[in-house]
């Protein structure tokens, strides 16, 4: 009899791995991985790494130690800013090779995970291979939270020189701690500098540009609402000058209502001191106390209401009406 061809059976893909793929929650995060920016610094020597964890561990064990050092708990970048009381650190200073060994593994650890990055896909990642790009990301997260803090006394420190009085003092560490991370983003350790150098010198920069943003703020707009009009008008180049802010931030703020939810309209009240109960203004830190959320969480609300006012204060309107007012 004739042989009848038969099929072969298809490969049916695991209960496992197609529960693994259908997962939404597998989804949400290999989508996460994917919209997220991994940024680095390059070293040649990453290359010939390969395989080698040795400068990682490294970093592992200094981590404890540094932990052990200063009572702290393991934790994020974004905790460390947003925790009042990591502002008191008992940290310590880092010496140079501290520094390089934290920074060789924060840029090593983001190289690996964006490498892995690349080979993500929606439909054949596994559970394994996301996880394995969520832990190197997540160690080197805690690295860059320990050089916050390991530099939070300098940004203290460089803040109180710029500052002559204590709301001044808690904007500029604020401000500070920003641009701290974004020091540490773009530090290159190949090149075998100290890093406390390097971030001294991107803080002052900023907080000289800051200053000398607000001795000309106050030339332009003397009087207690200076502030809040300063910052709704900074996009143009050549604002009037305004004896009288006040009403001008008057005529502002009847269009809060229209544009801002609640919490937005009174972080602005309280930030720029215009309550009933209260005309000086509060710091960041104690809005985020009233609130129960970060200093960083309030800047970022303050600007978004900022930027929603903004329109209502357009080039011709500005030079126009509110010369007017004035």
């Amino acid at each position: 009899m004739p042989r009848t061809a038969t099929k072969s059976p298809a490969r049916a893909s695991s209960p496992r791995s197609t529960k693994e793929i259908l997962d939404p929650r597998l989804q949400e995060r290999i989508l996460s991985l994917l919209a997220t920016e991994i940024r680095f610094v390059y070293a040649n020597e990453f290359e010939s790494l390969e395989g080698d964890d040795r400068p990682i561990q490294e970093a592992e064990v200094l981590l404890t130690t540094l932990r052990q050092q200063s009572g702290a708990a393991p934790a994020t970048t974004s905790d460390v800013i947003g925790d009042l009381s990591t502002w008191n650190t008992h940290d310590p200073l880092l010496t140079f090779e501290q520094e390089q060994v934290l920074f060789r593994a924060l840029n090593l650890l983001r190289f690996r995970a964006n490498r892995l990055r690349s080979r993500l896909s929606q439909k054949t990642s596994s559970a394994k291979s996301v996880a394995a790009i969520e832990s190197l990301l997540n160690l080197a997260e805690q690295i860059r939270a320990q050089l916050v803090r390991s530099n939070l006394r300098l940004v203290a420190s460089i803040s109180r020189r710029f500052s002559s009085s204590h709301q001044e003092v808690e904007e500029f560490s604020s401000d500070g701690s920003m641009i701290l991370l974004g020091a540490i983003d773009r530090f290159d350790y190949s090149r075998r500098f100290r890093f406390s150098t390097y971030a001294t010198h991107s803080i002052q920069r900023h907080f000289f540009r800051t200053w000398k943003t607000r001795q000309r703020r106050q030339q332009r707009f003397p009087g207690t609402s200076s502030e809040i009009l300063a910052e709704v008008a900074e996009e143009y180049v050549e604002p009037p000058i305004c004896t009288d802010p006040q009403k001008v931030v008057d005529e502002l703020l009847k269009h809060a209502p229209e544009v801002l939810d609640e919490r937005e309209h009174q972080i602005l009240l309280n930030r720029f001191g215009l309550t009933e109960e209260r005309k000086e203004a509060k710091t960041l830190r104690e809005i985020a106390a009233d609130l129960g959320v970060s200093k960083e969480r309030v800047r970022q609300l303050q600007l978004k209401a900022l930027e929603k006012l903004r329109p209502f204060l357009n080039p011709a309107e500005f030079n126009v009406e509110a010369l007017a007012l004035c």
